[in-house]
């Protein structure tokens, strides 16, 4: 553990070296990433857990750090990711031309990674908490780092009220899981598991709330679009790449203390994943604000986590380990693979962002050209996240597959979460249609604006971990043993499957990963021999004619498709719950996305209280006499009670 500590030191100092040179900020932050890494890979190559404990007469017992399987993985998560969007926000923050607000920014980013670090190490409740609120507090100044806007004032606010109410709901859970443990450390909880009332459906219950509105699922999703799309660029991608998989770490650790959760409660999660993937990709697809998109494919992506976590569930409950074993891997592979190509898209976004100062899909175009190597690192994340060979996306998907078909053969209630495989199926085809809008649109094509015309490349600060971000990518889409191997095992963990139980399954998973990466392998190539025969074919050909202009004299960027048109027709085929508003002239066809629950349960329940408040003003007057009449009137009611007590 003491290379993880230094590493959090590290990550620390840099912070604090910020405001003097953005250089040693980069040099401190990769170095603890890279320290605080170490025993989280030494953990997966089959080392020992690491734990280290300290007083035990700290409040609720012992405050203990721990590194197992299941915390490893997502440190390599924090510090992998964490790492790339740090260095790559000294470049995209020197464009605000605020040193001071860049050095305040870079300061409270390293706080976020030390206590998303906390918060996926902690073993007790106590150190969990506050890492917790720490996570939570450094994200709220992140969002409203541009506070003199308005519409970031509004989204910090919501952001603000969503992970304390996320977080009451976490003292609530502890607070009732430890009335029956010695103490609040997660060795005493597990002990205490099996003693739980009703399975321990409170615990379950509570878990979902406070860890499904960190996660983002529908309907708790819709402080998400707003905190992303007001937050800079790179801290987005941190946001959705790694902060809210906290939710996704504390399911399953809530299931791994437990042992397994009730039918009930698998065929819940299994729901919300099914809502929350739909929805969300459909909800992406009305978007026209570029990072506003990428915020509910967050959402989308938090479902197909969802499907694996429960398919894993029921595996348990129906008494099918190897279901149980591939729901789980799926779930955390699915989860690394979307932090992967789900920060490479939003650092892609804010390359466009500097480049042309525009978020708007509508208002760009033609990128493609002015920055090829930003529209390739785009381009690989729309493939990974559409879940197409030969990247990482396809791999994550191809295991929750398995685990929904695997269930789908057994006798049983456990049949009936095959449909499941196809929802995920037309999560994927829609997906791929969002994401040939937003590459068509914004790379492709014509400039639209005079911005999208001047658009130049970004410099190496921010080139280099788009570049790391791919490779990572490509790595485990091509060479997905490993990564499937070690998901796979930390399944079996989360399950609490046997070595031998789960040996057969591991293996032949992991030979079914090899294949499935020489398969990529032959695309690749079968891809570069295309390119390569097509390129000289070109060459040998006539020189380049106009493209037709159907009449026209010239042709005008309002010629080509936008947003609004490209996505009408899916649109149409699922109006009632999408809630765009359409506007159509002679002129021009729009279409005006609101979120659902947003507008239409959140705010009207926040008028409703911000009105009842009004009301009830006027009792507080601030006269002293009026304040005794309140207090003597609540005396007399508590001795009525008492007196009622007593005679019953």
């Amino acid at each position: 553990m003491s290379s993880f500590l230094l590493g959090l030191g590290l990550i620390l100092a840099g912070g604090l070296a910020a405001a003097r040179s953005g250089a040693l900020f980069r040099l401190l932050v990769a170095g603890g990433c890279a320290a605080g890494a170490v025993p989280a890979f030494a953990v997966l190559a089959g080392g020992a857990p690491l734990q280290v404990s300290f007083s035990a007469r700290m409040p609720g017992g012992a405050w203990v750090l721990g590194i197992d399987a299941l915390s490893a993985w997502f440190l390599i998560i924090v510090f992998g990711v964490g790492g790339a969007t740090a260095l790559y926000g000294v470049s995209y923050l020197g464009h605000l031309r605020d040193p001071a607000r860049a050095s305040r920014a870079h300061l409270l980013l390293s706080f976020l990674l030390v206590s998303l670090a906390l918060v996926v190490t902690a073993a007790a409740a106590m150190p969990f908490l506050m890492a917790w609120e720490l996570m939570a507090i450094a994200a709220y100044l992140l969002v409203v780092i541009e506070d003199e806007k308005p519409e970031v004032r509004q989204a910090g606010l919501l952001y603000l009220i969503v992970t304390h109410a996320a977080t009451l709901a976490l003292f609530a859970l502890f607070a009732h899981w430890g009335g029956h443990a010695r103490d609040l450390t997660f060795d005493a909880l597990a002990d205490a598991a099996p003693g739980l009332p009703t399975q321990g459906a409170t615990v379950l219950a509570l878990a979902l709330a406070a860890f499904g509105l960190k996660a983002g699922v529908v309907p708790l999703h819709f402080w998400l679009p707003e905190a992303h799309s007001a937050a800079p660029s790179h801290v987005s991608a941190l946001f959705s790449g790694v902060m809210i998989k906290t939710g996704i770490y504390g399911l399953l650790r809530v299931l791994l203390l437990l042992g397994g959760a009730p039918a009930w409660w698998g065929w819940t999660v299994l729901c919300l994943g099914v809502v929350s993937g739909v929805l969300g990709v459909l909800w992406a697809l009305t978007q026209h604000d570029l990072k506003r998109l990428l915020a509910y494919h967050s959402v989308e992506n938090i479902g197909i986590i969802l499907l694996g976590i429960g398919a894993g569930t029921l595996g348990l409950a129906y008494h099918h380990p190897v279901v149980a074993l591939l729901g789980f891997a799926g779930a955390a592979l699915h989860t690394l693979n979307h932090a992967l190509f789900k920060s490479l898209l939003f650092l892609g976004a804010g390359a466009v962002v500097v480049a042309t100062g525009r978020r708007d899909i509508e208002r760009l175009g033609g990128l493609a050209r002015r920055m090829p190597l930003t529209w390739a690192a785009f381009l690989a994340g729309s493939v990974a996240i559409v879940g197409l060979p030969p990247l990482n996306g396809f791999v994550g998907e191809w295991v929750t597959y398995q685990a929904l078909l695997a269930g789908g053969t057994l006798d049983g209630p456990i049949r009936l979460q095959a449909p499941a495989a196809a929802v995920l199926g037309l999560i994927g085809a829609l997906a791929l249609a969002c994401f040939a809008k937003v590459c068509g649109i914004v790379f492709l094509g014509e400039p639209r604006t005079p911005e999208a015309w001047s658009a130049r490349e970004p410099g190496p600060g921010m080139l280099l971990p788009l570049s790391f971000l791919v490779l990572a990518c490509a790595y485990i889409g091509l060479v997905p043993a490993f990564a499937v191997g070690t998901s796979a095992r930390i399944g079996a963990a989360v399950a609490h499957l046997p070595a031998a139980e789960a040996g057969a399954t591991l293996r032949e998973l992991t030979a079914a990963a090899r294949s499935a990466g020489w398969i990529s392998a032959g695309l690749v190539l079968l891809i570069a021999l295309v390119a390569l025969g097509r390129s000289r074919v070109r060459s040998r050909r006539r020189p380049r004619q106009p493209t037709w202009r159907c009449g026209y004299a010239y042709a005008e960027p309002r010629m080509q498709y936008t947003a609004s048109s490209f996505a009408a027709p899916l649109i149409a085929a699922y109006r009632p719950v999408t809630g765009v508003r359409v506007e159509r002239s002679r002129a021009a066809f729009r279409t005006h996305p609101t979120d659902l629950v947003l507008a239409g349960g959140v705010r009207p329940l926040w008028r409703g209280l911000k009105w009842t408040a009004e009301r009830l003003r006027p009792i507080q007057q601030g006269r002293l006499p009026l304040y005794l009449v309140y207090i003597v009137a609540t005396v007399i009611l508590l001795l009525l009670l008492s007196c009622a007590d007593r005679s019953a």
